[in-house]
């Protein structure tokens, strides 16, 4: 498919906030490289977020916020915000479809992979490293589910995406979550990773509007290394890191009950007495699985019926920037 043939498609099937954010990337064309005017704009979109709740990583990442700033005139500062805005206000919109519909009882796909899409539509994939974002509808069929009993035993499923682009799978998976009746907000949570610092970005603002409780990894799935981690407002706000805690340590608690007890070795001089045995008898302690860090964990009711979903902030959003 041609450029153009492309942009037509786009234009057809997308929202105006996406085609007013698409139009304001192309206003940069004169002076800056598209992709680097993308990049440079999800990065400090990504940065604005993060420093409203990760205060741990806010020194360095608010210098590499400015360090971009540097790279553009006046003029052009003042429309990465409205960019923000735009980008905020479409999903704004579909959030809003989706409640309307949830409210009739119908279902609809009413979410969608706007920087995804927009990525992929400006042309800036990296072909020659096999780079292509499955396209949103693809991503919705593969997600059709509704939690089954991960849901229902536990409270909510945990997601892990190795490679996870700008977060389309993961929306897709909110997105049947919600048709099934679950308030994804609450009954999800995701690890995602990626290679591509872009990506990362792009995931990150992507699960932080629409309030997805997730750790993005700027990370390589294959060999482990980890350069950077991205918790969205959900995950800090609403305590996941508790609850992904307590989870771990039930499970290793579960799998510690489940294990066959060895029968107990007894000196010579002990055997055919049951004199000073321990059989092992007793529940495992669970504060004793539990790994604490340095990092503040913050404990919210988990348990209260959930609120309708919304998105991350209802302030202004050009007050991030």
């Amino acid at each position: 498919m041609s450029r153009k043939s492309a942009e037509k498609k786009h234009d057809q099937t997308t929202d105006q906030h996406q085609r007013n954010l698409i139009s304001m990337i192309k206003r940069f064309s004169h002076s800056h490289h598209t992709h680097t005017v993308f990049a440079d704009f999800v990065e400090m979109a990504g940065i604005s977020i993060s420093n409203t709740v990760d205060r741990t990583q806010f020194d360095p990442r608010e210098k590499r916020y400015l360090d971009i700033v540097r790279k553009y005139s006046k003029e052009e500062v003042a429309l990465f915000p409205q960019m923000f805005a735009e980008l905020a206000e479409s999903f704004e919109l579909r959030v809003a479809m989706m409640r309307k519909a949830a409210s009739a009882g119908a279902t609809t796909s009413s979410l969608t992979d706007v920087l995804g899409e927009t990525y992929m539509m400006l042309e800036l994939g990296n072909a020659r490293a096999g780079q292509f974002f499955t396209p949103y509808h693809v991503s919705r069929m593969m997600t059709i589910g509704d939690g089954g009993s991960v849901v229902r035993d536990h409270g909510f499923i945990r997601l892990q995406e190795p490679a996870c682009g700008a977060g389309g799978m993961v929306i897709a998976v909110a997105d049947s979550l919600n048709d099934a009746g679950h308030n994804y907000q609450q009954t999800m949570h995701a690890t995602c990773i990626d290679i591509d610092p872009c990506c990362v970005h792009m995931a990150y603002i992507q699960l932080s509007l629409l309030h997805i409780p997730a750790v993005v990894v700027h990370g390589n799935a294959l060999s482990l290394d980890v350069w950077g981690m991205w918790y969205t407002p959900a995950h800090v706000i609403d305590g996941w890191k508790c609850k992904l805690r307590r989870r771990e340590a039930e499970s290793q608690a579960q799998a510690l009950l489940d294990a066959p007890v060895p029968e107990p070795t007894l000196p010579d001089a002990q055997r055919g007495s049951d004199a000073n045995v321990d059989y092992g008898d007793g529940d495992p302690v669970l504060e004793d699985l539990v790994v604490v860090d340095d990092m503040v964990c913050i404990e919210t009711v988990a348990d209260e019926e959930a609120p309708t979903v919304k998105l991350f902030t209802k302030i202004d959003q050009l007050a991030l920037f």
